[in-house]
């Protein structure tokens, strides 16, 4: 397991952006699935750690299982700033905590990991590259906006459901394919032009 680092306050500015781009993205005419937002930022999380992992990943499908010694030896640390982040929000992660980290079917996210890329990673990427973090970074500035997820909807979700639902989803993000990095169309320069 690589040293965990307390979050910086370009982590916690992005987490906090992060938590207002979620909500809005995912926003409908019912209000925000309080699963789903705290599955997104968690799945999130693993995603960009997943990215830094460097495994040979060609051929695989995105959404696929891919299990690795990187994802067990750095999700943890996810884990780690999630807990970080609860205690910031005047949440006991011991007390959320159960023996059984199963999410009930009636508080599955709506989305799934893939779908929750399509519908997210580009903007919580550039808010991550706004402030300038690094993959690794961003993910546990994401495990941060998980956190605060979770205290904003207490008053309509057990926190100890939200503790499962993020539990489940930093595993989901580091041990799923995710879907190729979309990147900004940049115009080219003509190849006469200096």
């Amino acid at each position: 397991m690589s040293e965990w680092k307390a979050p910086t306050k370009a982590q916690a500015a992005a987490a906090a952006k992060m938590v207002e781009a979620i909500v809005r993205l995912l926003r409908n005419e019912k209000g925000v699935h309080a699963e789903t937002a705290i599955a997104a930022a968690a799945r999130l999380g693993g995603t960009f750690l997943f990215r830094t992992f460097g495994l040979p990943t060609a051929g695989i499908e995105p959404g696929s299982p891919v299990f690795s010694d990187q994802a067990n030896d750095e999700g943890p640390g996810l884990m780690q700033t999630f807990a970080f982040g609860l205690v910031a929000e005047s949440l006991d992660p011991r007390a959320l905590q159960t023996n059984d980290l199963d999410v009930p079917q009636q508080h599955q996210p709506l989305l799934t990991v893939v779908q929750t890329q399509e519908k997210l990673e580009v903007e919580v990427r550039a808010i991550t590259a706004a402030r300038k973090l690094a993959d690794r970074e961003a993910a546990h500035a994401c495990a941060l906006a998980a956190a605060s997820l979770v205290k904003l909807t207490v008053q309509v979700l057990d926190p100890r459901i939200g503790f499962a639902v993020a539990a489940y989803g930093f595993v989901e993000g580091t041990k799923t394919m995710p879907m190729p990095l979309a990147l900004p169309n940049l115009p080219k320069k003509p190849w006469y032009r200096l």
